[in-house]
């Protein structure tokens, strides 16, 4: 038997301003964001209630560490709902703050499941890449691991989400290159995976097509290197979210269970770490004699070529969006090639 969830209810809105009124923001919430998203929109010291800000315990990716020092500070209050804004960093720790004062992540980890959820969470995404707003999943580097983990409890659901394009509008372009080519990579895992349905397919496939044709568009137009805007970008944020429902609910595959270590090895964001894997995944799939056809029709008809051209032309559109890198230039050598795969074979079961 199959099954199909959208757990958060979805919402636009016009600005920061227009969700604060909308929620009704008083003294027992708390956001969590970072200073350079909220400055350019809505100054810091008008903000009206308490604001945690993610880069005074974190720079770059989540870490176990970083994560502890923040749900120590989010335990200072009793803070009945936290407010979201930013992209993959804020949310996946904002995730673990609706079980309330006074835990670890390592014990989220070995217990998470059986907790009850006490806060309320409202997600504002301002990348167009991790879909994370619509999922349960909140992913960390545990330091001394070297590997990223991934937590997955009904209770980290997010209660509300609110897509405000405006926000998205300062991201700079290689987080909009890595980030939407994580949620393109969510797309297309998703579409494949055991666990889709004719449900899950049909956000796979409307994210999917909507950033090939956002991708050709911008290399029609000579815009790769700027970050869209307008329309353009509100459809990428809305793809980002259809892919995270996608993926919510059929699952990902050999290509993130493959870039988390990389990623938590190399400190490179983790659509780019995707995107270092993604073609030498599928030329595998290919050589084991992998059922592709299906993807691979639906593909073809979107990028205008013979089904056999696929990931070639697939590659090389993505290229200009952001070039990718072999395994080498990162500082790989086939025995961390093969240390890494242990690793996955280990902590991520994929």
């Amino acid at each position: 038997m199959s099954s199909f969830l959208v757990k958060p209810v979805v919402h636009s809105s016009a600005n920061l301003q227009d969700l604060f009124n909308t929620v009704d923001v008083g003294v027992n919430d708390v956001i969590l964001t970072n200073r350079y998203i909220i400055e350019p929109h809505l100054s810091v010291d008008s903000i009206p209630i308490d604001t945690i800000f993610l880069e005074d315990y974190l720079k770059g990716e989540p870490t176990d560490v970083a994560a502890d020092k923040i749900l120590n500070k989010l335990g200072e209050k009793h803070y009945k709902r936290v407010i979201a804004i930013g992209g993959g960093s804020v949310i996946d720790n904002a995730k673990l703050s609706v079980y309330g004062e006074g835990l670890t992540l390592k014990e989220l980890v070995e217990k998470g499941k059986e907790l009850p959820k006490k806060r309320e969470l409202i997600i504002v995404p301002t990348t167009t890449g991790t879909g994370s707003e619509v999922t349960n999943v909140a992913v960390f580097n545990f330091v001394s691991k070297k590997t990223k983990i991934g937590l997955a409890y009904d209770q980290m659901y997010a209660d509300q989400v609110y897509l405000i394009g405006q926000l998205a509008t300062t991201m700079p372009y290689k987080v909009f290159a890595t980030s939407s080519i994580d949620a393109l990579v969510h797309s297309i895992e998703s579409y494949i995976s055991p666990k889709a349905t004719s449900f899950s397919k049909s956000f796979s496939l409307s994210a999917m097509t909507t950033f090939l044709r956002g991708y050709r568009k911008m290399i029609f137009e000579q815009t790769t290197g700027q970050t869209p805007k307008g329309k353009d970008l509100q459809e990428f944020l809305e793809a980002s979210t259809q892919a995270g429902i996608a993926f919510g609910n059929a699952g990902c595959g050999p290509v993130h269970a493959l870039a988390y270590p990389i990623g938590a090895e190399f400190h490179i964001a983790h659509g780019q770490s995707n995107y270092l894997v993604f073609s030498g995944t599928f030329r595998k799939y290919q050589e084991l004699g992998a059922d592709l056809s299906e993807l691979e029709t639906i593909l073809a008809s979107e990028l205008s070529v013979h089904p056999e051209q696929v990931w070639s032309r697939l590659e090389s559109i993505v290229d200009l969006i952001l070039p990718n890198q072999r395994l080498r230039q990162i500082g790989m050598d086939e025995k961390m090639c093969k240390r890494f795969a242990k690793s996955v074979i280990a902590n991520q079961q994929r």
